[in-house]
């Protein structure tokens, strides 16, 4: 009879393999979707910023625009996390703000907000709650 050799893992082997696998994806899990909830948030500054932008931009070309219709306000295709871009005033090119609120993908409301004042941009960080 011969002796038969083995060269390849035993069904424990692999076993054991799998559930490490299986564990550490677990793990990684998690802070896999707090950082992909963080970037959502930070986006809405971003839209916040382009929004504010557009309406310098049109202040400079035209003082008495209407800061209502802005394309970079319009949030259409951007995304589903993305849910509006508003811009506010006092009806005057000197002062301004663009809020972005959006969602994230736990359900979490987040907002920012941009001010135009005195020639600068000013933005704030994503609140969420």
């Amino acid at each position: 009879m011969k002796n038969l050799q083995s060269g390849g893992f035993t069904l424990v082997e692999l076993m054991i393999v799998v559930g490490i696998i299986a564990i550490l994806t677990a793990v990684a899990m998690i802070p896999f979707n707090y950082y992909k909830n963080k970037a959502r948030s930070k986006d809405l500054v971003g839209f916040a910023r382009a929004c504010v932008m557009e309406a310098r931009v049109s202040c400079d070309t035209n003082p008495d625009a209407d800061l209502s219709g802005l394309s970079a306000c319009n949030f259409s295709g951007t995304g589903p996390h993305l849910t509006s871009v508003r811009v506010s005033g006092d009806g005057s090119c000197d002062s301004f703000t663009a809020t972005a609120e959006g969602v994230t993908e736990s359900g979490q409301t987040c907002s920012s907000l941009c001010t135009f004042e005195t020639g600068e941009i000013y933005c704030s960080a994503p609140v969420c709650g």
